[in-house]
């Protein structure tokens, strides 16, 4: 009896069909999951095998040329992931297999050995031992049959260490591990907690390059890797034997893909640990709402750390309302607290963290005869003001990258009264050096951290006492562990506050929360000073008192009461085209044909919150109810064409 393949082509084209039949020659033994050179369009092209059967097509099959590989190139389990994020996240197959495939693996890659930099300040760290609480969480989370787990822990309460040891004990009887980190900022001060105590680790993330990749994923295949610490990607990697997942601030956004397949790295490690048997544990100080939800009323079990490992208090928070600052005359960056703060901090020969999420000198420039803002010709964004060496006097947009000179006068009105508004880390950077013209200063944001090493050098940096104060966006808002930082100042808390999406009020929560953390870690009690013009808001009066309970609360009763997740499920169907009239058009014929069965769901268009990027408009259609998945299953294809699809949105606007 014959025996046929379905193939998925390495080609462009796969993106549409899903996967073509070869027939399999005899002299072959290969099996799903196998790599192989197959005749297309006149040319030989690799493939994958998805399946073996002996359905004799209607057409005339070709024959697969050759095998590519010896063994399979992908696990059973990996391969089970990946048809479900294609149906799941209503993506092509071709999308879903390439997240589990790095992409020089059809060559033969050079051997290459796998280092990774250490920096003086993670000098090996010993080994703790575990207080009472973490003692409590390990052992229940090993010796018992639990799958899924969620510790819940104050900033500094040691989940780290708590890591650590739940590791130790998985690799000790053979299996594989994987730490996975929102942020590349957070490896190098994990991989100085982990280096010497684990023999071969191995570091996926944006920044690895692609040789170093293929490298990776063949020792991870081959099990010579005990333990992974990555970012999303990480959850694909051909594991023999995994054993557990860790997902380290598991609440961080960055863990949603914002491309196709627009998986959300929670999801699909919950699947991988179904598929798998591996233990599931998320960490977060401020779990995200969804997850505590899950943890209070679902199967996942539920741990706290109340305390910081030090037995150091959290630290003290002060918030200043910056309307009154205006009152007394005070226009400058700083108000006159966090000014003597950072005064007193930097006699003391102690670090100043700075937190403020927007880039660049000004949020925007206005002429202020007539007051036309100046704005992004491909975007219709306002574009920041910056002002540095490399970037003299420039206005610079942060959705297209268009750089263009600040004009001398104002193209509407010839008005030569050009101002900007607003603050951005190299205003607070410039104000900085003014008033504390010692102060060793740097700055953090995606403007200077572009360079491969970056962050390693900016923790050794940090850790070495080279840098007093560090202005920073949310990239230094977590995971930092440094002992000498005792204060942390919030130069504008508002910025996100007010942006329409159901989940501002989370995210603001979730960022104040644990840009406070940075504070007193080791030594003595920190302080944080929060400036904002709104301190009557839930998100800052929660922070402010270290109070995550208190905001899930509120924040859940809210959700319950307008039906938003995790009561429902939302779906948001994104559409461009460098035309407004035919995004306007493409939006009513699908809002239509969705409202003709709604089947109780809330359905609406609108433009997005930034309409026109990168010279096209974007429209957005949300549906919102119990199974809006059910809407897109049924319809019909040519309706959905050029429509993009993200389930389970984080940003709705």
């Amino acid at each position: 009896m014959s025996l046929f393949a379905q193939v998925l082509i390495n080609h462009p084209y796969s993106r549409h069909k899903a996967d073509f039949t070869y027939k399999l020659p005899d002299s072959l033994n290969l099996q799903a999951g196998h790599g192989v050179l197959v005749p297309f369009q006149n040319q030989e092209k690799a493939g994958l095998i998805l399946k073996i059967h002996t359905n004799k097509p209607e057409f005339e099959s070709k024959m697969i040329l050759n095998s590519l590989q010896d063994s399979p190139l992908l696990e059973p389990w990996q391969m089970q992931v990946a048809e479900w994020i294609s149906e799941y996240y209503f993506c092509s197959k071709f999308d879903a297999y390439r997240l589990m495939l790095p992409k020089h693996i059809w060559r033969k890659a050079k051997s290459r050995t796998i280092s990774f930099k250490n920096f003086s300040g993670g000098k090996l760290k010993k080994r703790h031992s575990l207080n009472e609480s973490q003692k409590h969480i390990v052992k229940e989370i090993l010796n018992k049959k639990i799958t899924h787990s969620l510790i819940h822990g104050v900033t500094g309460a040691g989940k780290t260490e708590i890591y650590r040891h739940l590791i130790e004990d998985i690799v000790s009887k053979g299996k594989q591990a994987l730490l996975l980190v929102p942020e590349i900022a957070l490896t190098p001060q994990l991989l100085a907690y982990f280096q010497g105590h684990f023999q071969n680790i191995a570091v996926l993330h944006s920044r690895v390059s692609d040789g170093q990749r293929a490298a990776a994923w063949k020792e991870i295949k081959n099990g010579k890797i005990s333990l992974l610490i990555g970012s999303r990607s990480a959850l694909f990697s051909p594991f023999k034997n995994l054993g557990i997942i860790i997902m380290d601030e598991e609440h961080e956004w960055s863990y949603k893909q914002d491309s196709n397949p627009r998986y959300h790295a929670r999801e699909v490690a919950k699947k991988i640990s179904k598929l798998t048997g591996a233990k599931l544990i998320l960490g977060s100080a401020t779990p995200s709402i969804e997850s505590m939800h899950e943890a209070l009323n679902g199967d996942t079990k539920l741990f706290s750390l109340k305390e910081r490992i030090s037995g150091v208090e959290l630290p003290k928070v002060k918030v200043i309302d910056l309307r009154e600052e205006l009152k007394s005359g005070n226009y400058s960056i700083l108000s006159t607290a966090l000014e003597q703060k950072i005064r007193s901090t930097l006699a003391a020969k102690e670090q100043v963290i700075l937190f403020l999420n927007r880039r660049g000198s000004a949020s925007s420039t206005v002429c202020r005869d007539c007051g036309m803002a100046m704005e992004c010709p491909n975007c219709f964004v306002k574009m920041t003001y910056h002002n540095t060496n490399f970037r003299k006097k420039t206005l610079l947009c942060h959705h297209c990258g268009k750089i263009e000179i600040l004009p001398d006068s104002c193209s509407h009105c010839g008005s030569h009264k050009i101002k900007h508004f607003g603050i951005g880390t190299e205003a607070v950077e410039e104000a900085l050096k003014r008033t504390f013209p010692k102060a060793k200063i740097a700055r953090a944001d995606k403007d200077t951290m572009n360079k491969k090493n970056s962050h390693y050098e900016l923790h050794e940096a940090l850790n070495n006492k080279e840098i007093d104060i560090l202005i920073g966006t949310q990239m230094i808002g977590k995971g930092f562990d440094l002992p000498e930082v005792s204060l942390v100042g919030v130069v504008l808390a508002d910025l996100g506050l007010h942006i329409p999406d159901f989940r501002a009020s989370e995210r603001s929560f979730q960022l104040l929360t644990q840009v406070a953390g940075r504070s007193g870690r080791r030594l003595k009690r920190g302080e944080v000073i929060i400036q904002t013009y709104n301190p009557e808001h839930p998100a800052i009066h929660f922070s402010k008192n270290h109070d995550y309970l208190g905001f899930y609360e509120q924040e859940i009763s809210s959700r319950k009461k307008l039906n938003y997740p995790p009561f429902s499920k939302i779906l948001k169907l994104l559409f461009s085209h460098p035309s407004e009239e035919k995004c306007k058009f493409a939006s009513d014929k699908l809002l239509k044909a969705l409202k003709e069965d709604a089947k109780g769901h809330h359905i609406f268009a609108a433009p997005a919150l930034m309409p026109r990027l990168n010279k096209k408009y974007h429209w957005n259609i949300l549906i919102h109810g119990p199974h809006p998945r059910l809407l897109i299953e049924n319809m019909n294809a040519a309706l959905l064409k050029d429509w993009r699809i993200d389930v389970d949105p984080l940003q709705c606007a």
